[in-house]
């Protein structure tokens, strides 16, 4: 009688190495998902850099200093809207619209150094994964960039709502670091998203790049 037993033996080696082969390749991958879901994470975080701060004066009122009204005497709100580009400030913002008001009075919240403002221009969806800001100083912030990038009527079981997608871009003079630990005098690129989901507009996402909420 011929004996099988080393053909059943070889059998359940070669299944083994084919399910080893094809387990490794998955492996693999789900390592790398998590490494670059991690990575992604990671690049909306604001990064500290090593930088030379100026020295942080909570008393100081930047609207008397030469150097920087002359940087914002002309206007410095560059606010774009599809091919049409044009400067805006704070009285002519509600001209164009609710959405571009919030922004507007968002950004003077920071030049002000008013944290608490600040901090109410942002949404419970934002707070579940963001602490809210200490105290700052007035921020001399100019050569700002704004453009409304997307609109969208977002349908959804809790309630339709309007989703605003704009893109910021500033810079700080004399950047102190008691708001922004992450740009010396270069430019702050943000994408922001803004929604009415809570019956008022609110900002529930920031990230340096696009980013999808629903």
């Amino acid at each position: 009688m011929e004996n099988r037993a080393p053909n059943k033996l070889k059998k359940r080696m070669i299944i083994a190495l084919v399910v080893v082969v094809c387990l490794v390749p998955i492996l693999l991958g789900i390592s790398y998902l998590v490494d670059y879901l991690e990575n992604k994470s990671k690049i909306v975080e604001e990064q500290v850099i090593d930088y030379d701060w100026h020295e942080a004066d909570f008393s100081e009122n930047i609207y008397e200093d030469p150097e920087y009204l002359s940087l914002i005497e002309y206007g410095f709100i560059s606010y774009t809207d599809g091919s049409v580009t044009l400067l805006i400030d704070k009285d002519s913002a509600k001209t164009y619209g609710d959405d571009i008001e919030f922004m507007v009075k968002y950004l003077y919240s920071i030049i002000n150094g008013n944290a608490n403002e600040y901090n109410s221009y942002f949404s419970d969806a934002y707070y579940k994964h963001n602490n809210k800001k200490d105290a700052f100083t007035m921020q001399k912030i100019y050569e700002v960039s704004l453009t409304k990038e997307l609109v969208e009527a977002v349908e959804s079981k809790n309630g339709d709502y309007t989703k605003y997608t704009f893109v910021l871009s500033y810079r700080i003079l004399n950047n102190n670091g008691t708001f922004r630990k992450d740009i010396g005098d270069g430019y702050k690129r943000q994408y922001i998203t803004v929604t009415d989901r809570s019956g008022e507009l609110l900002i529930d996402g920031i990230s340096t790049e696009k980013i999808i909420i629903k």
